[in-house]
């Protein structure tokens, strides 16, 4: 009995290697996912013309920079891929992914040198998300161990980033709340965005399979309009244009997935 139990614990063994390469590659798949992490401080302007009358010196040309706060962020999304259908030692896989990342309100100091005021200098906020596209190239290594199979990707898409209320405070000379941007808070534009990422996949069934990875994303430069400053007591400006350098993302991610 105990060398019939020997033999057959030997054979499993064995055939536990052959089991896994011989596992048939996932071919259509969906999943969705969520997860949080952070964001670097950004490089920022705030550019435009209040329109000063010639007794008071003319047009004040505008271009105040700071750099807003790191902060921390959270996202949830959705893939839908496609793993090619032959066993071997490397497994590629096209997909396609969206997700909501929320940064939340970045906030930054503004200063604009200029001769005709001794300083010149904004308090700003930018409530902030962005919806994330993108087309990914995913290679999964399988092991030895059915079920569980790391991978790395990367890809390429766009973001549309939103900035709903923001708000540009003049706090030398102060001007109270005065929001700069009153005639129109909020704004959205395209840019450019890539990512790389790392993880691990365990299998919960025959089609079911939990995944963790981490991700870098990457969001590049982009310019937002603002509407002029409307106050009847304040000169009238041109629109404000607020522009915002690439910004990196640090991102840890969990998520559930289903073959087909």
């Amino acid at each position: 009995m105990r060398f019939k139990l020997t033999l057959a614990i030997i054979a499993s063994l064995v055939a536990a290697p052959a089991v896994a390469a011989d596992k048939p590659a996932r071919g259509v798949y969906v999943g969705v996912f969520g997860g949080g992490g952070s964001s670097t401080a950004t490089d920022v302007s705030q550019l435009g013309t209040a329109f000063f009358p010639e007794a008071s010196g003319g047009p004040l040309a505008v271009n105040a920079t700071g750099r807003t706060g790191s902060g921390g962020v959270g996202f949830v999304g959705g893939q839908v891929g496609y793993e090619m259908s032959y066993p071997s030692l490397v497994l590629p896989a096209f997909e396609i992914e969206g997700f909501y990342l929320d940064t939340g309100t970045r906030r930054a100091a503004l200063n604009n040198p200029t001769n005709r005021l001794p300083e010149h200098t904004f308090d700003a906020t930018y409530p902030m998300n962005s919806a994330v596209f993108l087309a990914n190239m995913v290679l999964s290594f399988p092991t030895s161990y059915p079920g569980v199979t790391p991978y790395i990707g990367g890809g390429i898409g766009g973001a549309l980033v939103s900035i709903d209320g923001a708000k540009s405070l003049q706090t030398n000379p102060s001007e109270g709340n005065l929001n700069h941007f009153n005639s129109g808070p909020d704004s959205s534009a395209w840019t450019f965005a890539a990512q790389i990422k790392a993880g691990l996949r365990v299998a919960i069934g025959s089609n079911a399979y939990l995944f963790g990875e981490y991700r870098y994303l990457y969001l590049g430069a982009v310019d937002q309009t603002f509407g002029p400053t409307a106050f009847d007591t304040h000169v009238p400006t041109s629109a404000w244009t607020v522009r915002f350098d690439g910004t990196s993302h640090h991102l840890a991610t969990a998520g559930i997935g289903f073959d087909f």
